[in-house]
């Protein structure tokens, strides 16, 4: 089978965070035994090279970007090279009659990065207890891949959390784009790794979608379509379960709280209308509730505990559904494209689907698929949209189940009892019997289902989100898992949606748009016709949702 590359480009803070917990996860999915290979093809986002040692690597096909302070003790240019001292780093020291150039030292590393990079503890760093919550206070903290030397770009104009320059807005992104380091170097970089490829199919845009970063992106994105027009191009805007600034004290806090909340919700408005014009599709990902002026109220997910406050927790659902939808074109068997994903979804001019997670998939210890199924209350599955809840009606749906083998189908027919009387006793495979389950639970619906038996890697750097009742490979089991025991594994099933529902989103936003006037944010380089505009296109976005449209 042929792979088909891709490009991933993630743009801010938050997005790295996702990226960061979904390339670990690839990593760990890795397999190194020829007699059980993996069921996906990792060359659709990673690529093979070459140390100047003569050392193969394979590394993600990826560019990133961010501010200023915000890698810690990350190399700019990734340590899979030898690397040269940067100037910026070196300070002067005076003795007597002598200058002396020397490197200024760097932060020192947390205890997980200390043993990635120490051959002989590298063996127990997948379950070995480390303080993750802790030490975790930017994403190349529980970095576990290792970047091409052009991976990584810092932006040094803006400092990551300095409130004096803040980089806040759309238009002080879209207005970076222009600068020499993103239209010629940038858009280069992103050239050559097109160029690297034999069979490319398009690109992955993760991005911040609240701050200056979604002005960036969308500048990037409308070269993106000047240069690869036929390509596709799935952006994945994601917005933080919590803002610190919402931690308000006293009243100025609270002002200026509320003004970055209005802040916010205009950066959203511009990159949904940028995203609508020149993406192939989009799907918005919060796992709080609202994510407009606040995130609102943390989503619940059954048998997991975590704090929504900690973006390192928050992101590992979003990564976890990330890698478990794009499995759909990632896996060796498939003939599916990213294209052919986009196209099912997008049909009536419609350009947004909704996502949804299930983390884990909660199948019994002791139980079968079929009876699980037999004994599910409630939805399949929770949103990960903000403002936007998936609907079972008229839908257009794509979903990936992971972790639930053949085996535990149901039981043979001589042990199978009450099953026999089930209809879904028929149904000869897991997809067959989830399709099953959707189309009786579903009106008027299109469900595709794909499935692969291999489960989705939780060991670290990947918190340790669930409770006691899941076990070391993911089943709900009666005995609570022993203290200090990790979560290797989890069954998941993700989806994405598109149907009216998402027509409600697009409204909820133009409401807390209209309310405010472009002309009191400075920041914004925006006349009031522009900016009506915009309110009008996405709310002409939302028509393409009305409930008559029939799959």
């Amino acid at each position: 089978m042929v792979s088909k590359e891709i490009l991933t480009l993630q743009f801010g803070h938050y997005a790295n965070f996702v990226g960061t917990h979904w390339w670990n996860i690839q990593e760990s999915s890795f397999q190194y035994d020829s007699a059980a290979p993996s069921e996906i093809d990792h060359n659709v986002l990673f690529r093979e090279g070459i140390t100047p040692a003569g050392q193969v690597t394979f590394t993600p096909r990826l560019l990133l970007v961010d501010l200023k302070n915000s890698l810690k003790t990350l190399p700019i240019q990734g340590d899979l090279y030898e690397e040269l001292p940067d100037p910026s780093q070196l300070f002067m020291k005076w003795e007597g009659h002598k200058i002396e150039l020397q490197e200024a030292p760097r932060e020192s590393k947390n205890a997980f990065q200390t043993d990635i990079n120490n051959a002989s503890a590298l063996p127990t760093v997948a379950t070995k207890k480390y303080n993750l919550e802790q030490d975790v206070q930017v994403w190349s903290d529980f970095l576990y891949s290792r970047f091409h030397p052009r991976t990584v770009n810092v932006i040094k104009q803006y400092q990551h959390c300095n409130a004096e320059t803040p980089f806040d807005s759309y238009s002080l992104g879209a207005a970076l784009w222009k600068s020499e380091v993103f239209e010629d170097r940038f858009s280069d970089d992103i050239r050559r790794y097109v160029e690297e490829c034999d069979h490319f199919q398009g690109f992955h845009i993760l991005t911040d979608c609240t701050n200056g970063f979604a002005g960036l992106s969308s500048a990037c994105l409308e070269h993106i379509r000047d240069e690869y027009d036929r390509k596709s191009v799935l952006v994945l805007p994601t917005i933080p379960a919590h803002f610190p600034d919402n931690d308000f004290q006293t009243a100025h806090e609270q002002v200026y709280s509320l003004m970055n909340d209005s802040t916010r919700v205009i950066n959203l408005l511009l990159s949904f209308n940028t995203y609508r014009e020149f993406s192939s599709m989009f799907v918005p990902l919060c796992t709080s509730e609202a994510g407009w002026r606040q995130p609102g109220l943390p989503r619940q997910f059954h048998h997991t505990q975590y704090n929504h406050k900690l973006p390192y927790h928050s992101s590992a659902f979003l990564a976890a559904a990330l890698d478990t939808i794009s499995l759909k074109y990632r896996l060796e068997s498939s003939t599916f494209s990213l294209s052919d994903l986009c196209a099912d979804l997008t049909a009536n001019d419609r350009k947004a689907a909704a996502g949804s997670l299930c983390m884990p998939f909660s199948l019994n210890a002791d139980a079968d698929l079929i009876d699980c199924l037999d004994q599910w209350e409630g939805p399949l599955y929770k949103s990960i949209t903000p403002r936007c809840s998936i609907g079972t009606e008229r839908v257009m749906q794509h979903l990936m189940l992971r972790g639930v083998p053949e085996t535990r189908l149901k039981k043979p027919p001589n042990k199978a009892g009450k099953q026999k009387a089930m209809a879904a006793y028929n149904c000869k495979s897991v997809k067959d019997m989830l399709e099953l389950f959707l189309a009786c639970s579903t009106y008027a619906t299109a469900s595709h289902v794909s499935t692969i038996s291999e489960a989705m890697s939780t060991k670290n750097p990947f918190p340790d989100l669930f409770d006691d009742r899941i076990g070391v490979h993911g089943n709900v089991s009666a005995i609570p898992r022993l203290e200090h025991t990790r979560v290797e594994s989890v069954p998941i099933l993700a989806g994405l949606h598109s149907g009216s529902e998402i027509g409600q989103m697009f409204e909820s936003l133009h409401t807390e748009a209209k309310k405010l006037k472009i002309a009191r944010f400075n920041q914004f380089t925006l006349e009031a016709d522009e900016y009506e505009d915009a309110l009008n296109s996405v709310m002409t976005l939302r028509e393409n949702y009305e409930d008559s449209f029939l799959v």
